[in-house]
């Protein structure tokens, strides 16, 4: 697992949460079984990626493969 040496600022914390929040209830998932998808995000971010479309189109790509 990647570790980082930058904290996530508050308000980004929050943009992840949500995304991931929306994602599990459409799949019907409780958050604490959403640790791939929490790592896509994390991975995403670290990316430079901010946008909460950008943050949903990589978790579906991710279902896709």
């Amino acid at each position: 697992m990647q570790h980082f040496a930058t904290s996530i600022p508050p308000k980004d914390i929050a943009l992840l949460q949500t995304v991931l929040d929306a994602w599990c209830r459409q799949k019907n998932m409780p958050r604490s079984e959403a640790t791939k998808e929490a790592a896509v995000l994390i991975s995403e971010y670290s990316r430079g990626v901010r946008s909460q479309i950008r943050l949903i189109d990589a978790l579906v790509e991710q279902e896709i493969h």
